[in-house]
Order: C-alpha cells, then sequence, then structure tokens
C-alpha cells in the first residue's frame, strides 16, 4: 500500500508544488543574504578572469564586514554606496597590489585601525617571520618623517642609513609618509633622498628585501636597581620571558616596561603579563560584542607577584593591548604611565581568509576599562607626559626612561602617595585585545 493518503496524482502535484516552494523559498534566501549593493551591479557582471576573481575577493570581504564588524550600524558609514562606489575600482584593479589598496581604502572609512586587509603576498610574508622591505621604522616629528630605527640585517643597513635621518623624497616625489597595506617586492630598488644628522642631504638607493619581523625583547637590569624590560608584541611565551626576567634578578626594587612601538598581541598573554604584578584578583574591564554583551577581563591574584614600584613607557605607537596594560596601570593605581599618548586603537579583532589567499581582519569587540572609559580613538594620557623632539633621536636621548629613573629615584622606600604594591585594597578588586616596519 502506498504511504501517501492520497492518490498517485495528487501525492505527484504535492511532491511538484513541495520542489518549486524549496526552489522559490531558496531564491528569497540568497537573494537576502546577499548585499544590497550587489543587486544594483548585477547588470554588468564581471567578464575577465582577473576582474571575477577581484570580485570574489572584495565582496568577501564586504560580506564578512557587514556579519561580523562590532557596530551593526558600522560606524555610521554608508556601506553600501560605498561598497558599490568601490567595487568598480576593484574590478579595475590590475594585480594584488591595486586590488588590496582599493579595498583598504573603503576600509579605511570605518576610521578603525585594526579593520584592514592583507595580500597573499603580505600574508605569506608573516607567516614566515619576515617581510620585504627597506628595513626602517619612521615617526613625524617636528613635521618631518624621521628614522627611528634600522632594524639588523635589512637593506637599509646594508645601504648605511642610520636613526635620526630624515627622508624628503621617495623615487624622485616628496616623501608624506608610506600608506595603508604598502608593500615591495624582492630585488625592487627604492630611491631616496634623506638628511643626515648635520641637515646635509644623502641620496642612497635601496633594493628591497626580506628582513626578520620577530618580536623584540630586551631586559637589563640598570644601575639604579630598576629592571627594565622592552617587548614589541603580546606575542606567545612573552608572559613567560618576563617571569623568567624578573626571577633572574630578585635585586630589582622597580619594573620598568617599555611598551613603545608596542603594537599589541594576545589577550591571554596580556591576563598572564598583568598576573605577574598583582597579588590578588582584578577586574580590568569589558569587551563589548556585537549583541552589546560585556566580556569582563579578569585576572586572578599571584602571591608569588612582584611587589615593587612599576612604571610603564608608552608612545604613539602603543597600541591594543599595550593600551590595555597601560590603563590597567592608571586604573588601579598599580603603577605610573610616562611618555606620549598611546594610539588609541583598542577594538579586539580577528582575521578571517580570503579566496585568493589574503586576509581581513575585523573589529569584533570594543572595549571599556574598569572605570567605563573607552580608549579606542582616544588612548592612554601618560601621568607624565614627555616630548620627543629631533635632537633626543639624533643625540639618542631618552628622555621617557630618564624621566622614569628620575621618578624612581624621588620615591620614597614605602612607595609614593597615589600608588599601590601588588596588594591591592579590596576596594579596588571589584570594580566594574600599529610601530609598523617598512
Amino acid at each position: 500500500m502506498s504511504p501517501c493518503p492520497w492518490s498517485r496524482r495528487a501525492c505527484r502535484r504535492r511532491s511538484l508544488w513541495r520542489l518549486v516552494l524549496s526552489a522559490t523559498l531558496g531564491v528569497l534566501l540568497a537573494s537576502a543574504a546577499q548585499p544590497a549593493y550587489l543587486s544594483a551591479l548585477e547588470t554588468n557582471p564581471p567578464t575577465t578572469v582577473s576582474a571575477q576573481r577581484n570580485v570574489r575577493v572584495f565582496d568577501a570581504v564586504c560580506r564578512l564586514v557587514e556579519r561580523k564588524y562590532y557596530d551593526p550600524k558600522l560606524r555610521g558609514a554608508k556601506w553600501g554606496a560605498l561598497a558599490e562606489q568601490f567595487r568598480r575600482q576593484a574590478l579595475a584593479a590590475e594585480d594584488e597590489s591595486a586590488l588590496y589598496s582599493v579595498i583598504n581604502q573603503m576600509l579605511g572609512n570605518l576610521q578603525d585601525q585594526h579593520t584592514f586587509a592583507i595580500s597573499p603576498t603580505r600574508a605569506q610574508e608573516e607567516k614566515q617571520g619576515a617581510r620585504v622591505g627597506i628595513g626602517i621604522q619612521l615617526r613625524k616629528i617636528e613635521g618631518q618623517w624621521v628614522i627611528t630605527r634600522v632594524l639588523g640585517g635589512s637593506a637599509a643597513q646594508e645601504a648605511g642609513i642610520r636613526p635620526g635621518w630624515i627622508i624628503t623624497e621617495l623615487d624622485g616625489r616628496p616623501f608624506d609618509g608610506f600608506k595603508v597595506g604598502q608593500s615591495f617586492r624582492t630585488g625592487q630598488s627604492v630611491r631616496l633622498k634623506l638628511l643626515d644628522p648635520n641637515d646635509h642631504p644623502k641620496r642612497v638607493e635601496v633594493v628591497c628585501r626580506p628582513f626578520a619581523t620577530t618580536p623584540e625583547q630586551r631586559a637589563q637590569l640598570l644601575p639604579e636597581g630598576a629592571l627594565y624590560l622592552r617587548f614589541s608584541e603580546f606575542a606567545p611565551k612573552t608572559a613567560n620571558w618576563l617571569e623568567e626576567q624578573i626571577e633572574a634578578n630578585p635585586q630589582a626594587t622597580a619594573l620598568i616596561f617599555d611598551l613603545r612601538d608596542n603594537t599589541g598581541g594576545l589577550l591571554d598573554i596580556l591576563a598572564s603579563c598583568l598576573r605577574l604584578i598583582y597579588r590578588q584578583d582584578v577586574v580590568f574591564g569589558d569587551f563589548i560584542q556585537r549583541n552589546q554583551k560585556p566580556l569582563r577581563m579578569r585576572v586572578s591574584g599571584n602571591r608569588r607577584a612582584f611587589a615593587g614600584a612599576v612604571v610603564v613607557l608608552t608612545d604613539e605607537s602603543s597600541a591594543s593591548a599595550a593600551e590595555i596594560f597601560a590603563a590597567a596601570i592608571q586604573d588601579t593605581q598599580r603603577g605610573v604611565v610616562i611618555g606620549r599618548q598611546t594610539s588609541g586603537a583598542v577594538l579586539a579583532s580577528i582575521q578571517e581568509p580570503l579566496p585568493d589567499g589574503g586576509k581581513v581582519q575585523i573589529s569584533i569587540r570594543d572595549y571599556r576599562t574598569a572605570r567605563g572609559a573607552r580608549l579606542e580613538g582616544q588612548g592612554v594620557t601618560p601621568d607624565i607626559v614627555t616630548s620627543l623632539t629631533l635632537q633626543d633621536i639624533r643625540r639618542n636621548v631618552d628622555v621617557d626612561l630618564r624621566q622614569a629613573l628620575e621618578r624612581l629615584a624621588r620615591r620614597p622606600q614605602s612607595g609614593e602617595r597615589g600608588e599601590r604594591t601588588g596588594e591591592l585594597d579590596s576596594q579596588v578588586a571589584p570594580m566594574a585585545k600599529c610601530a609598523l616596519a617598512f
């Protein structure tokens, strides 16, 4: 007997209607999942292979941002109009570099340093722990682009370029900083016009090549008794390295955390680093998700934590996790922050793969400190603000470190008023995740 309670013909008609309804529903769902701006462009679909590849990557970025960005309103950006405008440019992009330049121009309208696209070439460089370029770090000081660091083993070092030199021209054009997502090819020749420490012009041709991008770590027990700890990233094993340095220097009377040029890193590593200097449980802040629900950042107390004085050095390139670290020190009065206002880039983000092997990094959570302050776009203002001058760079004078040592020298043995040791008052504990080298 047939399981259908109706006639065979009725069953066939019913099955046919189910098929039609399912297909119609599928089309409706597909249309709903498609970004609105796409419908207006379907009349002119891409025809060449490169244009088809470009549009796949571009549309993937748009969908991911719409679906995962921490602010459903995309910070007020007119996303449909922007996507339509930049999609046409993406279709016409001749190569990988041009395509990702267009994508990053579009993402720039979000005014969010944590949301950007990385080309397949750059993604591969990151995977290998190296980048191709000149091998310098820059900062705009007194209106001029000053080289603050020359990386070891880089093309710049081989060409004789030194910190304190000023870049005035790049390939015959006035230099106004590198663009977001700026990339170089191995063997690419770059012509630089520079000014040396005596303001004498220098013309240097640099052939770009890979240079290591491994995080910097440096520790030194200073004659004044403070343990100086510099690290450029909250990378895996950073907390282990810090703990080893603290245990190896039990005579240290203070810790100076140099977070200048520290671009952030992993949040669990940040929490592990903070545990090294707090003896009681502390709540440092909340990450606010897309649905507005908070995720509390809490660190459990460590009875073996360092209890002496703490100083944190910051600058304009201190970002993300480095800013949360500095804000935590301020909010809990655990120590003093010295230097310049931080970057104001404190959104938690993730990386998503793209069809061509590139990646897009997307901010998925906002952050509020324990005192309710939003750091994104604001940054951390140091307790003691210093100014970095061109003369300081050229004379290799570290004004921030000098201020830190002077502050520690004035500190009474019992600790200055307003600063706490690693043991926190019970009232403090329950309070309610960048420098680039080119």
